[in-house]
């Protein structure tokens, strides 16, 4: 049987936008493929201009990558260098320090700079005041707005003073002034002690940047 030319010419059409089609489904599905490789890795960018595509890479924070012993020793070797606290010590208080800087998301440079200057990582030191343990928490005052049961454990009281510090920088509106009150309180007539209880601490904290 013999196809004359206009119906040849109208199949072949159909037939055309039949594999335009598929390709299109296909091209579509690879598309697609490829952006979901692309999340995970880079996002490509079209460069209008230029008439190609460029790479852009995906950063995450570095302690993504890491498991939380590698975190945790990494960040007790920094304390160790920052501060020259016994080794031994260092990596002790590194994984206290990081739980209570994330929970509260606090860095731990901060932390860790805190404790220095509160009570140089010693455990059991109490204040004439009556603060206790390495941040120097005062029971009387934060003990139930903390929730712990014993604020003499190092853990626990690392804990309870990046919770308090969080809590005045809420409330505080500045880390500052949230430092300033957490050594002096809101008296404003110890304005001046306050202000050089944060130069300290950023003194102290200012060490990490030089490892």
């Amino acid at each position: 049987m013999s196809i004359n030319p206009g119906r040849r010419r109208r199949v072949l059409s159909r037939s055309t936008r039949r594999l335009g089609a598929g390709v299109g489904r296909s091209l579509r599905w690879l598309a697609a493929l490829v952006g979901g490789f692309a999340l995970t890795g880079a996002l490509a960018a079209l460069d209008l201009g230029m008439g190609h595509y460029k790479t852009v890479p995906v950063t995450k924070p570095a302690h993504f990558s890491q498991t939380w012993e590698q975190r945790s020793t990494a960040f007790g070797w920094r304390v160790y260098e920052a501060f020259g606290v016994r080794l031994d010590r260092a990596h002790e208080f590194a994984g206290w320090i990081l739980e209570a800087a994330d929970r509260q998301r606090l860095a731990p440079e901060l932390i860790a700079s805190l404790v220095f200057t509160e009570s140089s990582f010693r455990k059991q030191v109490r204040s004439p005041a009556g603060a206790i343990g390495p941040a120097q928490i005062k029971p009387r005052y934060w003990a139930d707005f903390c929730g712990v049961r014993d604020l003499r454990d190092p853990e626990q009281n690392i804990y309870c003073g990046a919770q308090v510090l969080a809590h005045l920088e809420g409330r505080c509106g500045g880390l500052e002034c949230a430092l300033a009150s957490y050594n002096v309180g809101f008296n404003a007539w110890q304005r001046q002690a306050g202000l050089r209880y944060v130069s300290r601490i950023e003194r102290h904290r200012s060490k990490f940047d030089r490892i």
